[in-house]
C-alpha cells in the first residue's frame, strides 16, 4: 500500500524531495487525502517552520532578494529584464533543465513537474518552476491552489505550533495556532488539548494543580480538590476547610458554626434533607439522588462529574456507589448530670419488659418525640418540660457532641454496630476445665508444651466440655487451682455492642468522679437466650480493674434512604433503656422505659401503607435511645436494604472527552496501536514530545525542548527544522525554490532564490 502511494507522490510531486528520506517516507512527509486530493505536509506534526544555517552548508538565514532580468529561453540565462529565469526543473536527481511547459496548466511528469497551477508565480502553492510549496493543494492541474495553513481546520501544518480545531484562546491552543498555553498539552491536531495536571498552572477543568501529583495535600493526583480542603492560586496553595466556622469554603454546601447535625447543615458542612413536609426534600450536595437531580455525589463541587447544582458532567458516568463494607451514619450524643433532670439515675429497678405508650405517634413540627404523660411502673419521667431536654440542647443541663456510627456488614445484606471499632464483634463464651496439667501439658508437633488443648476431650482432660472445633479465646489458671490450666472457648461471635458508652470522652457534665462500672447482659444478642455462660470482652483494664463508663445520656440517629418498589427494607433492635423508632415522621417501635435489653423491629414495605411511605419518595428514619439507669448499656442496630450511598462518578473512556485521570480521549478513534493517538485505555500512546524516538514517524524528539529554537534542531513536531536545501518550499520563510542538494545547479540558489538574470 505504501509503495503505490510512494509512487503516486513521486508522480505528482517529483523524486528530489524524496530522496533524503526514501528509506522511511513518512519521516519527512504527510500525505493526507483532503477533498479528493493528494496533500503533501512535510513534516508529520510539524511546528513553526524555521531556516535554520545549522544544519546543512548552503543555508542562510538572510535570503537575498532577486535581481531583474529577462526570461531565459531553452534554459539559456536572460541579459536585463525583470523576472527570474525560470523553466522546468528535473526533479529525479538528473542535472537541472528548463523548458516551456511550466505554468501551461498541464503537469508535465517528464520534466519534473508537481503541480501546475496556470502561471509561474511563487506564493501561490505552486512556485516558478512548478514545484509544490509547503502547506498548499493543488487539487487540479491549470486551476488555483489551495492553502491548507488556515488556524482552527483541525490540521497541523508546518507554520502552527497547534492546532485543537478553532481559533479560541484558553482551552490550550492560542487563537493564532503559534502557542500551546501554559499548562495545556496539545497532542493530537484536531482533538481538544489537555490540561496538564502537576505543572502548576490551573487550566482547563482542573480544581487545582499545586505542581505535584500527589494525593492527601488538597489537591489530588488528577488536580481536584480533596474533600476537606479549598485551594486557590496558580501554583495551587491548599489549606484545610473548617466545618463550623461560619464560611462556606471548598466543596462545602453550608456552614452554619456548628459541627452538629439535624439542623439543616450536617456535621461535614453538607446539605441536609429537608423532612418537614410529606416526605423529604433537599438542595443538591446530600448524596441522595432526588427527582429534579440527575446525580448526587455528596458534595458541591464542579469538576468531579456531578456539579454543584446535581448535573452530570460531559465525559462522565454517574451511578450509585456500591455499598462498602461499612456505612456511616449521622449521630447526636447528650450527656446528661446524673439525677439532673430527675428523669436519668432514679432508683428503680428496670424492668423485663418495656413500658409502650410513652411518646406520641407523631414527631412534632421540629422532629422531635413528644411525652404522652404516661406513669407507672419503670417509666420514672418527671414531667414533658424535663422529657423534652433528652432530644434538645440545653445549656447547663446537657452537651452535645456529634459524631458517626458505624454500621458493619453482616454478610448477609444488612449492616449492624459493633464493639470493636474496626469492626470487631464481641463473643459468647464457655469455660473447659482441667485442660492440661500443669507440668504435664501437651505437646505439639515442635515438642512445646501446649498449656491448653482444642482437641477431643479424654476422660482426663476437658473433664466439663468438648471443646473439639470450638475456637479457643484464653488460656488461663484460676486462683482456687494454680495447678491445672482453664480453657475459655468461643461458643458464639454477637453483633451490637453490650458495652454501649458514646459519651465516655466528654466530660463536660459529667466529671470522671462520677463515672461507674457496667455489667454486660448474658442474653443481650436475643434478647431471651439464657443458655450462654459468660460474654467477652471483659470490662477490665490492663491491670485488672474495672473500667468506669459515663451513664445518663441519649442518642439521636437520623438516616435517609429512598423508597422504592421490588426492594426490601427492614430495621431491627436490641438494647436498653428507652428506645424509639420514627419512619417518615410516624412512631414505628416502641421500646420505652428503663428495661433490659429488648428486642424490636420493623418491615416497612409490610408496613408501607401506615407508614405514608410511596415509592420514588425520600424519607427518614430517626432513632431515638436513652441510657437512665446504672446498670447496662447496650444497642444493637441493623439496617436491612437501606442503600443510599451517593453517586460515583467516573469517566467514561471512549466519549471522546477527556476529564479527570483520562490523558485523552478520541473516541472511536482511541486505538492501542496508534501513534500519536489514545489509546483504549485513555492513555496517551506513543507522541512526539515524549523524549523517545519512535521511528518511523520521527525524525527527532527532544522532549519538552522540542520547538524551543528549534531544541538542537528538533520542532515541535518531531522533524528536523526545516531549512534552505531540505527540498521543501517555504515561502512563509522567504524562499522562492528549494532543489535540495541541486540548489545553486540550476534556478535555484543555494540561498532558496531564484537565480536573477
Amino acid at each position: 500500500m505504501w509503495d503505490l502511494l510512494l509512487h503516486e507522490v513521486r508522480a505528482m510531486f517529483g523524486t528530489a524531495l524524496l530522496n533524503r528520506h526514501s528509506h522511511s517516507p513518512s519521516v519527512a512527509l504527510r500525505i493526507l487525502l483532503v477533498g479528493g486530493a493528494t496533500v503533501l505536509l512535510w513534516g508529520a506534526a510539524c511546528t513553526r517552520a524555521e531556516v535554520s544555517t545549522k544544519q546543512q552548508q548552503g543555508g542562510t538565514s538572510g535570503l537575498p532578494s532577486g535581481g531583474s532580468g529577462s526570461e531565459g529561453g531553452s534554459g539559456s540565462s536572460g541579459s536585463s529584464g525583470t523576472g527570474p529565469i525560470i523553466g522546468p526543473v528535473r526533479m529525479d536527481g538528473g542535472p537541472p533543465v528548463t523548458g516551456k511547459g511550466c505554468g501551461n496548466g498541464i503537469i508535465d511528469e517528464s520534466e519534473g513537474e508537481g503541480c501546475d497551477d496556470g502561471n509561474k508565480e511563487s506564493g501561490d502553492g505552486c512556485n516558478a518552476i512548478c514545484q509544490l510549496e509547503a502547506n498548499w493543494v493543488c487539487k487540479k492541474p491549470g486551476e488555483p491552489c489551495e492553502n491548507i495553513a488556515v488556524c482552527g481546520n483541525g490540521i497541523l501544518t508546518s507554520n502552527e505550533t497547534c492546532d485543537d480545531g478553532n481559533e479560541k484562546d484558553g482551552d490550550g491552543c492560542s487563537r493564532d495556532c503559534k502557542t500551546i498555553e501554559p499548562g495545556w498539552q496539545c497532542r493530537v491536531p484536531g482533538k481538544p488539548c489537555t490540561p496538564r495536571c502537576g505543572d502548576g498552572v490551573v487550566s482547563g477543568y482542573e480544581q487545582c494543580d499545586d505542581g505535584n501529583n500527589d494525593n492527601g495535600d488538597g489537591c489530588s493526583a488528577l488536580c481536584k480538590r480533596e474533600i476537606g480542603y479549598d485551594c486557590s492560586g496558580s501554583p495551587s496553595k491548599c489549606k484545610k476547610t473548617v466545618c463550623g466556622n461560619g464560611v462556606v469554603e471548598g466543596g462545602e454546601g453550608c456552614d452554619d458554626k456548628n459541627a452538629i447535625p439535624f439542623d439543616g447543615c450536617s456535621m461535614d458542612c453538607q446539605i441536609e434533607p429537608d423532612c418537614k413536609g410529606e416526605s423529604c426534600t433537599s438542595q443538591c450536595g446530600d448524596g441522595i439522588v432526588f427527582a429534579n437531580e440527575e446525580c448526587d455525589d455528596g458534595n458541591r463541587a464542579d469538576g468531579d462529574g456531578c456539579s454543584k447544582d446535581c448535573k452530570k458532567e460531559k465525559g462522565w458516568t454517574c451511578t450509585q456507589a456500591p455499598m462498602e463494607a461499612k456505612m456511616l451514619v449521622p449521630m447526636v450524643a447528650r450527656d446528661f448530670k446524673y439525677h439532673n433532670p430527675s428523669d436519668f439515675q432514679v432508683p428503680v429497678q428496670g424492668q423485663r419488659d418495656p413500658s409502650p405508650g410513652m411518646v406520641e405517634k407523631l414527631l412534632n413540627d421540629k422532629g422531635k418525640p413528644v411525652y404522652t404523660g404516661l406513669q407507672g411502673g419503670a417509666i420514672k419521667v418527671e414531667s414533658k418540660a424535663t422529657f423534652a431536654m433528652w432530644y434538645t440542647d440545653v445549656p447547663g443541663t446537657n452537651h452535645a457532641t456529634a459524631s458517626k456510627l458505624a454500621l458493619w456488614d453482616n454478610g448477609k445484606g444488612a449492616y449492624v454496630n459493633r464493639w470493636g471499632p474496626n469492626g470487631e464483634q464481641y463473643y459468647a463464651t464457655e469455660k473447659a476445665y482441667y485442660c492440661g496439667v500443669k507440668g504435664e501439658e501437651l505437646l505439639d508437633d515442635q515438642g512445646n508444651p501446649i498449656p491448653c488443648t482444642s482437641r477431643t476431650a479424654s476422660s482426663t482432660e476437658c473433664t466439663i466440655r468438648d471443646a473439639a472445633g470450638l475456637e479457643m479465646l484464653k488460656c488461663f489458671t484460676e486462683e482456687s487451682d494454680l495447678r491445672t490450666y482453664k480453657a475459655l472457648y468461643i461458643t458464639k461471635k454477637l453483633d451490637g455492642n453490650p458495652l454501649w458508652f458514646p459519651v465516655d470522652g466528654d466530660t463536660t457534665i459529667t466529671p470522671r468522679s462520677e463515672f461507674e462500672g457496667a455489667k454486660i447482659p448474658p442474653m443481650y444478642e436475643t434478647g431471651d437466650d439464657k443458655n450462654e455462660k459468660g460474654t467477652w470482652p471483659y470490662d477490665v483494664d490492663a491491670n485488672g480493674n474495672k473500667v468506669l463508663h459515663n451513664f445518663s445520656f441519649t442518642t439521636e440517629v437520623r438516616y435517609w434512604f429512598k423508597y422504592e418498589t421490588g426492594k426490601s427494607y427492614k430495621l431491627d433492635f436490641v438494647g436498653d433503656d428507652d428506645v424509639w423508632v420514627f419512619v417518615n415522621k410516624r412512631l414505628a417501635v416502641d421500646l420505652g422505659g428503663i428495661h433490659m435489653a429488648a428486642a424490636g423491629s420493623v418491615d416497612l414495605v409490610a408496613k408501607a401503607s401506615d407508614l405514608g411511605l410511596k415509592p420514588g419518595n425520600v424519607y427518614e428514619v430517626a432513632v431515638f435511645h436513652a441510657e437512665r439507669n446504672i446498670d447496662c448499656s447496650t444497642y444493637k442496630l441493623t439496617l436491612s436494604g437501606f442503600n443510599t450511598a451517593p453517586n460515583e462518578c467516573v469517566p467514561t473512556c471512549g466519549d471522546g472527552v477527556a476529564v479527570a485521570d483520562e490523558e485523552c480521549d478520541n473516541g472511536k478513534e482511541n486505538n492501542d496501536e496508534t501513534y500519536g493517538g489514545c489509546t483504549t485505555k485513555c492513555k496517551w500512546g506513543s507522541y512526539c514530545g515524549d523524549g523517545i524516538l519512535n521511528s518511523p514517524y520521527e525524525e527527532c524528539d527532544e522532549g519538552n525542548k522540542n520547538g524551543t529554537e528549534q531544541g538542537n534542531g528538533c520542532t515541535a513536531g518531531c522533524t528536523k527544522a526545516h531549512y534552505c536545501g531540505d527540498g521543501i518550499v517555504d515561502t512563509d520563510r522567504g524562499e522562492q525554490c528549494d532543489l535540495g542538494d541541486k540548489n545553486g545547479q540550476g534556478p535555484c540558489t543555494t540561498d532558496c532564490r531564484f537565480i536573477a538574470g
